[in-house]
């Protein structure tokens, strides 16, 4: 039997406890995600924490769909401020609420716009070059 279809009768605290041990390395052979949709809202958060303090940023972003919306807007802070390394912005937008993604945009827009100004073509430097052309070069053999 797996274990996977024994969670959904164990205790909050028996689940959490597993989770705990998963990520101390006292349990092996089980995936920390497995056990996600079946921890109460404080023990995931406790095992998202954990996984923040160990900057296990690939199984943050398993947590993702499981999570609350503060949790998921906490992480994408971290993200966002390089706090956590190798984390990419996008796999967030799925969690995130209007008002971060309003955000984002504008973030995108603005940084558009200062590029665009950076790069006028006004700045642009034409360059001649003057070529010799050796007429042996393309002198043919006729006989």
């Amino acid at each position: 039997m797996k274990l996977i279809s024994l969670l959904p009768f164990m205790e909050n605290e028996e689940i959490k406890e597993l989770a705990l041990q998963i990520l101390s390395g006292e349990v092996t052979g089980v995936k920390l995600v497995v056990l996600f949709p079946f921890l109460s809202s404080e023990g995931l958060d406790e095992v998202v924490d954990i996984l923040i303090e160990k900057k296990q940023v690939k199984q943050l972003m398993t947590a993702l769909p499981f999570i609350s919306r503060d949790k998921v807007n906490e992480l994408y802070d971290l993200c966002k401020s390089g706090e956590l390394e190798d984390c990419n912005e996008m796999m967030f937008l799925p969690f995130l609420g209007k008002s971060k993604i309003k955000a984002m945009i504008k973030v995108i827009i603005k940084e558009a716009k200062e590029k665009a100004k950076n790069n006028d073509d006004d700045d642009e430097v034409e360059v001649e070059v003057e070529v010799e052309i050796d007429e042996e070069d393309f002198e043919t053999d006729e006989d």
